[in-house]
Protein backbone atom coordinates (compact mmCIF):
# COMPACT_ATOMS: atom_id res chain seq x y z
CA UNK A 1 0.00 0.00 0.00
CA UNK A 2 2.89 2.35 0.75
CA UNK A 3 4.14 1.78 -2.79
CA UNK A 4 0.68 2.22 -4.34
CA UNK A 5 0.04 5.48 -2.50
CA UNK A 6 3.39 7.02 -3.58
CA UNK A 7 4.69 6.99 -0.01
CA UNK A 8 8.03 5.28 -0.61
CA UNK A 9 9.79 8.67 -0.56
CA UNK A 10 7.36 10.52 1.72
CA UNK A 11 8.62 13.31 4.00
CA UNK A 12 6.83 15.15 6.80
CA UNK A 13 7.46 18.91 6.90
CA UNK A 14 6.84 20.42 10.34
CA UNK A 15 6.43 24.20 10.77
CA UNK A 16 7.49 25.54 14.15
CA UNK A 17 6.18 29.12 14.20
CA UNK A 18 3.18 29.47 11.92
CA UNK A 19 2.97 28.37 8.30
CA UNK A 20 1.79 29.68 4.91
CA UNK A 21 -1.31 28.35 3.22
CA UNK A 22 -1.14 24.90 1.69
CA UNK A 23 -1.82 26.41 -1.74
CA UNK A 24 1.29 28.58 -1.41
CA UNK A 25 3.40 25.69 -0.12
CA UNK A 26 2.56 23.54 -3.15
CA UNK A 27 4.51 25.93 -5.36
CA UNK A 28 7.01 27.27 -2.80
CA UNK A 29 8.45 24.02 -1.40
CA UNK A 30 9.56 22.51 -4.76
CA UNK A 31 11.15 25.80 -5.81
CA UNK A 32 12.72 26.92 -2.52
CA UNK A 33 13.92 23.43 -1.56
CA UNK A 34 15.47 22.82 -5.03
CA UNK A 35 13.43 19.73 -5.84
CA UNK A 36 13.84 18.34 -9.34
CA UNK A 37 10.75 16.23 -10.02
CA UNK A 38 7.04 16.29 -9.35
CA UNK A 39 5.92 16.25 -5.69
CA UNK A 40 2.50 15.97 -4.08
CA UNK A 41 1.98 18.21 -1.03
CA UNK A 42 -0.98 18.10 1.34
CA UNK A 43 -1.89 19.16 4.86
CA UNK A 44 -1.28 16.32 7.31
CA UNK A 45 -2.09 17.92 10.66
CA UNK A 46 -2.16 21.59 11.73
CA UNK A 47 1.55 22.43 11.39
CA UNK A 48 2.50 19.31 9.41
CA UNK A 49 2.52 18.79 5.64
CA UNK A 50 3.09 15.53 3.79
CA UNK A 51 5.48 15.80 0.84
CA UNK A 52 5.36 12.79 -1.49
CA UNK A 53 8.49 12.79 -3.65
CA UNK A 54 8.50 10.90 -6.91
CA UNK A 55 12.28 10.35 -7.06
CA UNK A 56 14.82 9.33 -4.44
CA UNK A 57 17.05 12.33 -5.15
CA UNK A 58 14.37 14.76 -3.93
CA UNK A 59 13.80 12.62 -0.84
CA UNK A 60 17.53 12.81 -0.08
CA UNK A 61 17.51 16.59 -0.63
CA UNK A 62 14.69 17.14 1.84
CA UNK A 63 16.17 14.79 4.44
CA UNK A 64 19.73 16.13 4.18
CA UNK A 65 19.22 19.39 6.04
CA UNK A 66 18.00 19.96 9.61
CA UNK A 67 15.61 22.68 8.45
CA UNK A 68 14.44 24.88 5.57
CA UNK A 69 13.24 28.47 5.59
CA UNK A 70 10.16 28.94 3.39
CA UNK A 71 9.77 32.58 2.40
CA UNK A 72 6.45 34.27 1.69
CA UNK A 73 6.80 37.97 0.89
CA UNK A 74 8.63 39.47 3.88
CA UNK A 75 8.02 36.52 6.20
CA UNK A 76 10.10 33.36 6.66
CA UNK A 77 8.69 30.15 8.10
CA UNK A 78 10.90 27.46 9.61
CA UNK A 79 10.22 23.94 8.30
CA UNK A 80 11.95 20.85 9.67
CA UNK A 81 11.75 17.55 7.79
CA UNK A 82 11.33 13.97 9.03
CA UNK A 83 10.89 10.59 7.46
CA UNK A 84 7.22 9.62 7.24
CA UNK A 85 6.11 6.17 8.37
CA UNK A 86 2.77 4.53 9.06
CA UNK A 87 3.16 5.17 12.81
CA UNK A 88 3.27 8.96 12.39
CA UNK A 89 1.48 11.02 15.03
CA UNK A 90 1.75 14.81 15.38
CA UNK A 91 2.68 14.49 19.07
CA UNK A 92 5.75 12.31 18.44
CA UNK A 93 8.61 12.79 16.03
CA UNK A 94 10.28 9.78 14.45
CA UNK A 95 13.61 8.63 15.82
CA UNK A 96 14.82 8.02 12.25
CA UNK A 97 17.08 10.66 10.69
CA UNK A 98 19.29 10.99 7.62
CA UNK A 99 22.92 11.69 8.53
CA UNK A 100 26.27 12.00 6.78
CA UNK A 101 29.07 9.60 7.71
CA UNK A 102 32.71 10.40 7.00
CA UNK A 103 35.41 7.73 6.76
CA UNK A 104 38.72 9.63 7.18
CA UNK A 105 41.94 7.95 6.04
CA UNK A 106 40.11 5.07 4.35
CA UNK A 107 42.40 4.00 1.45
CA UNK A 108 40.86 5.25 -1.82
CA UNK A 109 40.83 1.77 -3.35
CA UNK A 110 37.87 1.09 -1.02
CA UNK A 111 35.87 3.95 -2.59
CA UNK A 112 33.95 1.39 -4.66
CA UNK A 113 30.26 2.28 -4.12
CA UNK A 114 29.24 -1.22 -3.06
CA UNK A 115 32.04 -1.33 -0.47
CA UNK A 116 31.22 2.11 0.96
CA UNK A 117 27.61 1.02 1.31
CA UNK A 118 28.77 -2.17 3.02
CA UNK A 119 30.69 -0.16 5.62
CA UNK A 120 27.87 2.38 6.08
CA UNK A 121 25.30 -0.38 6.65
CA UNK A 122 26.85 -0.87 10.10
CA UNK A 123 25.20 2.45 11.05
CA UNK A 124 21.95 2.43 9.08
CA UNK A 125 20.36 2.10 5.64
CA UNK A 126 22.73 3.59 3.04
CA UNK A 127 21.18 6.20 0.76
CA UNK A 128 23.81 8.17 -1.15
CA UNK A 129 27.50 8.84 -1.73
CA UNK A 130 28.64 12.42 -2.14
CA UNK A 131 29.95 13.70 -5.46
CA UNK A 132 33.53 14.35 -4.32
CA UNK A 133 33.88 10.71 -3.26
CA UNK A 134 32.51 9.39 -6.55
CA UNK A 135 34.57 11.82 -8.63
CA UNK A 136 37.77 10.84 -6.75
CA UNK A 137 38.61 14.48 -6.00
CA UNK A 138 38.90 14.05 -2.21
CA UNK A 139 40.87 10.85 -1.46
CA UNK A 140 41.40 11.91 2.17
CA UNK A 141 37.84 11.13 3.26
CA UNK A 142 34.85 9.21 1.88
CA UNK A 143 31.34 10.39 2.76
CA UNK A 144 28.13 8.36 2.74
CA UNK A 145 24.60 9.32 3.69
CA UNK A 146 22.55 6.85 5.74
CA UNK A 147 19.15 6.66 7.32
CA UNK A 148 19.79 5.80 10.97
CA UNK A 149 17.78 5.26 14.15
CA UNK A 150 18.80 7.85 16.75
CA UNK A 151 17.84 5.49 19.58
CA UNK A 152 20.37 2.86 18.56
CA UNK A 153 24.01 2.79 19.59
CA UNK A 154 26.24 4.01 16.77
CA UNK A 155 29.71 2.48 16.22
CA UNK A 156 32.71 4.79 16.40
CA UNK A 157 35.13 2.48 14.57
CA UNK A 158 35.12 -0.31 11.99
CA UNK A 159 37.69 -2.88 10.89
CA UNK A 160 38.89 -4.03 7.49
CA UNK A 161 40.51 -7.43 7.23
CA UNK A 162 42.56 -8.50 4.21
CA UNK A 163 43.25 -12.20 3.70
CA UNK A 164 46.53 -13.21 2.09
CA UNK A 165 46.49 -16.97 1.98
CA UNK A 166 46.36 -18.08 5.61
CA UNK A 167 47.59 -14.71 6.90
CA UNK A 168 45.21 -11.89 7.77
CA UNK A 169 45.87 -8.17 8.26
CA UNK A 170 43.36 -6.15 10.34
CA UNK A 171 43.19 -2.36 10.17
CA UNK A 172 40.92 -0.18 12.29
CA UNK A 173 39.40 3.09 11.03
CA UNK A 174 37.25 5.75 12.68
CA UNK A 175 33.70 6.75 11.73
CA UNK A 176 32.94 10.46 11.96
CA UNK A 177 29.32 11.61 12.24
CA UNK A 178 29.08 14.98 10.50
CA UNK A 179 25.82 15.88 12.27
CA UNK A 180 23.99 13.47 14.58
CA UNK A 181 20.69 14.87 15.91
CA UNK A 182 19.71 14.12 19.50
CA UNK A 183 16.45 12.44 20.47
CA UNK A 184 14.49 12.79 23.70
CA UNK A 185 12.59 9.70 24.87
CA UNK A 186 10.54 11.80 27.27
CA UNK A 187 9.24 14.35 24.75
CA UNK A 188 9.57 11.95 21.77
CA UNK A 189 11.12 14.80 19.80
CA UNK A 190 14.34 15.38 17.89
CA UNK A 191 16.68 18.25 18.80
CA UNK A 192 17.67 17.43 22.39
CA UNK A 193 18.22 14.42 24.64
CA UNK A 194 17.28 13.56 28.22
CA UNK A 195 20.22 15.55 29.60
CA UNK A 196 18.93 18.71 27.89
CA UNK A 197 15.21 18.11 28.35
CA UNK A 198 13.33 20.92 30.12
CA UNK A 199 10.73 18.45 31.36
CA UNK A 200 13.36 16.29 33.02
CA UNK A 201 15.50 19.25 34.09
CA UNK A 202 13.33 22.38 34.60
CA UNK A 203 16.36 24.28 35.89
CA UNK A 204 17.74 24.34 32.33
CA UNK A 205 14.80 26.36 31.03
CA UNK A 206 15.62 30.08 30.52
CA UNK A 207 13.50 32.48 32.57
CA UNK A 208 12.79 34.86 29.74
CA UNK A 209 12.14 34.11 26.08
CA UNK A 210 11.43 36.34 23.11
CA UNK A 211 10.44 33.80 20.51
CA UNK A 212 6.72 34.55 20.45
CA UNK A 213 3.68 32.56 21.45
CA UNK A 214 4.76 29.32 19.78
CA UNK A 215 7.97 29.28 21.80
CA UNK A 216 5.96 29.65 25.01
CA UNK A 217 3.96 26.59 23.99
CA UNK A 218 7.21 24.79 23.16
CA UNK A 219 8.59 25.62 26.60
CA UNK A 220 5.44 24.29 28.24
CA UNK A 221 5.92 21.01 26.38
CA UNK A 222 9.49 20.79 27.62
CA UNK A 223 11.45 21.12 24.41
CA UNK A 224 13.58 23.99 23.08
CA UNK A 225 12.80 25.51 19.69
CA UNK A 226 14.57 23.92 16.69
CA UNK A 227 16.78 26.98 16.14
CA UNK A 228 19.08 25.70 18.90
CA UNK A 229 20.22 22.84 16.68
CA UNK A 230 23.40 23.35 14.70
CA UNK A 231 23.28 22.70 10.94
CA UNK A 232 25.96 20.54 9.34
CA UNK A 233 28.69 21.94 7.13
CA UNK A 234 27.90 22.65 3.48
CA UNK A 235 28.06 19.43 1.50
CA UNK A 236 28.29 18.68 -2.23
CA UNK A 237 25.23 17.41 -4.08
CA UNK A 238 24.92 13.70 -3.30
CA UNK A 239 24.43 10.92 -5.79
CA UNK A 240 21.98 8.20 -4.76
CA UNK A 241 22.72 4.51 -4.80
CA UNK A 242 19.94 3.85 -7.31
CA UNK A 243 21.77 6.17 -9.72
CA UNK A 244 25.02 4.34 -9.08
CA UNK A 245 23.42 0.98 -9.80
CA UNK A 246 21.84 2.31 -13.01
CA UNK A 247 25.09 3.89 -14.22
CA UNK A 248 27.09 0.76 -13.38
CA UNK A 249 24.60 -1.49 -15.19
CA UNK A 250 24.76 0.73 -18.29
CA UNK A 251 28.57 0.85 -18.18
CA UNK A 252 28.75 -2.92 -17.75
CA UNK A 253 26.19 -3.72 -20.41
CA UNK A 254 24.61 -6.02 -17.83
CA UNK A 255 27.65 -8.34 -17.72
CA UNK A 256 28.88 -7.50 -14.21
CA UNK A 257 32.01 -5.72 -15.46
CA UNK A 258 32.54 -2.01 -14.89
CA UNK A 259 34.86 0.16 -16.98
CA UNK A 260 36.84 2.57 -14.81
CA UNK A 261 36.64 6.33 -15.21
CA UNK A 262 39.77 6.68 -17.35
CA UNK A 263 38.58 4.17 -19.92
CA UNK A 264 40.90 1.24 -19.27
CA UNK A 265 39.88 -2.41 -19.39
CA UNK A 266 36.90 -3.33 -17.23
CA UNK A 267 37.40 -5.31 -14.02
CA UNK A 268 34.99 -7.53 -12.07
CA UNK A 269 32.55 -5.61 -9.90
CA UNK A 270 32.82 -6.05 -6.12
CA UNK A 271 29.55 -7.09 -4.43
CA UNK A 272 28.33 -5.67 -1.15
CA UNK A 273 29.94 -7.40 1.81
CA UNK A 274 28.29 -8.79 4.94
CA UNK A 275 29.29 -7.30 8.29
CA UNK A 276 30.64 -9.41 11.13
CA UNK A 277 31.68 -8.12 14.56
CA UNK A 278 35.17 -8.23 16.05
CA UNK A 279 35.28 -7.24 19.73
CA UNK A 280 31.96 -5.49 19.20
CA UNK A 281 33.20 -3.47 16.20
CA UNK A 282 31.79 -3.91 12.65
CA UNK A 283 34.27 -5.75 10.45
CA UNK A 284 34.45 -6.45 6.71
CA UNK A 285 36.76 -9.04 5.18
CA UNK A 286 38.41 -8.97 1.73
CA UNK A 287 40.75 -11.22 -0.21
CA UNK A 288 43.93 -10.00 -1.85
CA UNK A 289 42.30 -10.56 -5.24
CA UNK A 290 39.35 -8.31 -4.32
CA UNK A 291 41.69 -5.56 -3.14
CA UNK A 292 43.65 -5.80 -6.41
CA UNK A 293 40.38 -5.50 -8.35
CA UNK A 294 39.41 -2.40 -6.36
CA UNK A 295 42.80 -0.81 -7.04
CA UNK A 296 42.12 -1.28 -10.76
CA UNK A 297 38.55 0.04 -10.58
CA UNK A 298 39.57 3.17 -8.68
CA UNK A 299 42.34 4.10 -11.15
CA UNK A 300 45.10 3.44 -8.61
CA UNK A 301 47.31 1.11 -10.61
CA UNK A 302 49.60 4.04 -11.46
CA UNK A 303 48.95 6.13 -8.34
CA UNK A 304 51.67 8.37 -6.92
CA UNK A 305 51.80 10.27 -3.63
CA UNK A 306 53.23 13.78 -3.89
CA UNK A 307 54.58 15.09 -0.56
CA UNK A 308 55.25 18.79 -0.05
CA UNK A 309 57.95 19.56 2.48
CA UNK A 310 57.56 23.28 3.14
CA UNK A 311 54.06 24.53 2.40
CA UNK A 312 52.04 23.80 -0.70
CA UNK A 313 49.77 25.60 -3.20
CA UNK A 314 46.02 25.10 -3.24
CA UNK A 315 44.71 21.82 -4.62
CA UNK A 316 42.91 23.75 -7.37
CA UNK A 317 46.24 25.19 -8.54
CA UNK A 318 48.00 21.84 -8.33
CA UNK A 319 45.43 20.19 -10.60
CA UNK A 320 46.63 22.33 -13.48
CA UNK A 321 50.25 22.90 -12.40
CA UNK A 322 51.41 19.32 -11.79
CA UNK A 323 50.51 17.94 -15.26
CA UNK A 324 52.13 20.94 -16.95
CA UNK A 325 55.22 21.42 -14.79
CA UNK A 326 55.93 17.68 -14.43
CA UNK A 327 55.57 17.10 -18.22
CA UNK A 328 52.79 14.56 -17.96
CA UNK A 329 51.25 13.46 -21.23
CA UNK A 330 47.81 12.08 -20.37
CA UNK A 331 44.89 12.77 -18.05
CA UNK A 332 45.55 12.65 -14.31
CA UNK A 333 43.23 12.94 -11.30
CA UNK A 334 44.68 14.92 -8.37
CA UNK A 335 43.17 15.19 -4.88
CA UNK A 336 44.25 16.09 -1.37
CA UNK A 337 45.24 12.95 0.53
CA UNK A 338 46.40 14.36 3.86
CA UNK A 339 47.60 17.86 4.79
CA UNK A 340 50.84 17.99 2.76
CA UNK A 341 50.16 14.93 0.61
CA UNK A 342 48.37 14.78 -2.73
CA UNK A 343 47.29 11.66 -4.60
CA UNK A 344 48.07 11.70 -8.32
CA UNK A 345 46.23 9.01 -10.31
CA UNK A 346 47.99 8.61 -13.65
CA UNK A 347 46.11 7.05 -16.53
CA UNK A 348 49.21 5.79 -18.40
CA UNK A 349 52.34 4.04 -17.16
CA UNK A 350 54.61 6.55 -18.88
CA UNK A 351 53.39 9.38 -16.63
CA UNK A 352 53.79 7.14 -13.57
CA UNK A 353 57.39 6.48 -14.57
CA UNK A 354 57.99 10.21 -15.16
CA UNK A 355 56.81 11.08 -11.66
CA UNK A 356 58.72 8.25 -10.01
CA UNK A 357 61.99 8.72 -11.90
CA UNK A 358 63.07 11.94 -10.20
CA UNK A 359 63.85 12.45 -6.49
CA UNK A 360 61.78 15.65 -6.42
CA UNK A 361 59.96 18.32 -8.42
CA UNK A 362 59.74 22.07 -7.88
CA UNK A 363 56.18 23.33 -8.39
CA UNK A 364 56.19 27.06 -9.14
CA UNK A 365 53.36 29.43 -8.27
CA UNK A 366 54.13 33.04 -9.19
CA UNK A 367 57.40 33.86 -7.40
CA UNK A 368 57.28 30.89 -5.03
CA UNK A 369 58.58 27.36 -5.53
CA UNK A 370 57.33 24.37 -3.55
CA UNK A 371 59.33 21.15 -3.20
CA UNK A 372 57.36 18.00 -4.00
CA UNK A 373 58.78 14.52 -3.54
CA UNK A 374 57.02 11.51 -5.06
CA UNK A 375 56.41 8.02 -3.68
CA UNK A 376 54.59 4.95 -4.85
CA UNK A 377 51.08 4.77 -3.39
CA UNK A 378 49.84 1.57 -1.82
CA UNK A 379 46.88 0.63 0.36
CA UNK A 380 49.05 0.80 3.50
CA UNK A 381 49.84 4.49 3.03
CA UNK A 382 49.91 6.58 6.19
CA UNK A 383 51.11 10.20 6.39
CA UNK A 384 53.44 9.26 9.26
CA UNK A 385 55.37 6.61 7.34
CA UNK A 386 56.90 6.75 3.87
CA UNK A 387 56.89 3.63 1.74
CA UNK A 388 60.07 1.57 1.51
CA UNK A 389 59.50 1.13 -2.21
CA UNK A 390 61.30 3.34 -4.75
CA UNK A 391 62.08 3.39 -8.46
CA UNK A 392 65.81 3.22 -9.15
CA UNK A 393 68.10 2.90 -12.17
CA UNK A 394 70.24 -0.21 -12.55
CA UNK A 395 73.28 -0.25 -14.81
CA UNK A 396 74.84 -3.46 -16.15
CA UNK A 397 78.32 -2.47 -17.36
CA UNK A 398 80.06 -4.77 -19.80
CA UNK A 399 76.90 -6.80 -20.47
CA UNK A 400 77.17 -8.06 -24.06
CA UNK A 401 74.69 -6.19 -26.27
CA UNK A 402 73.09 -9.41 -27.51
CA UNK A 403 71.46 -9.58 -24.04
CA UNK A 404 69.78 -6.21 -24.58
CA UNK A 405 66.49 -8.02 -25.17
CA UNK A 406 63.81 -6.49 -22.89
CA UNK A 407 62.70 -9.84 -21.48
CA UNK A 408 66.31 -10.77 -20.63
CA UNK A 409 67.01 -7.40 -19.01
CA UNK A 410 63.86 -7.79 -16.93
CA UNK A 411 64.99 -11.24 -15.87
CA UNK A 412 68.29 -9.86 -14.64
CA UNK A 413 66.70 -6.82 -12.95
CA UNK A 414 64.06 -8.93 -11.16
CA UNK A 415 66.70 -9.96 -8.61
CA UNK A 416 66.56 -6.40 -7.20
CA UNK A 417 62.80 -5.87 -7.28
CA UNK A 418 59.56 -6.12 -9.22
CA UNK A 419 59.64 -6.00 -13.00
CA UNK A 420 57.97 -2.59 -13.21
CA UNK A 421 59.08 -1.41 -16.60
CA UNK A 422 62.12 -1.23 -18.79
CA UNK A 423 62.25 2.55 -18.48
CA UNK A 424 64.70 3.36 -21.20
CA UNK A 425 67.50 1.71 -23.08
CA UNK A 426 70.13 4.28 -23.89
Amino acid sequence: MVEQQDLKYAVVGKFSHGMPSIAFLRTAIPKQCSLKAEVNIGLLHNRHVLIRCSIEEDYVTLMSRPNFWIKENSKSFLMRTFKWDIWFTPEEETSKAVIWLSFPNLPPNFYVPSILFSIASAVGRPIAIDAATLNKTRPSCARVKVEADLLQEHPQKYNIQIMNGEEMETISYKIHYDFLPKYCTTCMLQGHDLQGCWKEHPELQPEKRNHGEDSVVAAAKGWPPPEVTQPPATIPQPVTYSQIVTNTHNACGGNGLAENSLGRNPSPSIPQKPISYLHGEPTIRFTNQEVASMVEQQDLKYAVVGKFSHGMPSIAFLRTAIPKQCSLKAEVNIGLLHNRHVLIRCSIEEDYVTLMSRPNFWIKENSKSFLMRTFKWDIWFTPEEETSKAVIWLSFPNLPPNFYVPSILFSIASRWGGQLQLMRLL
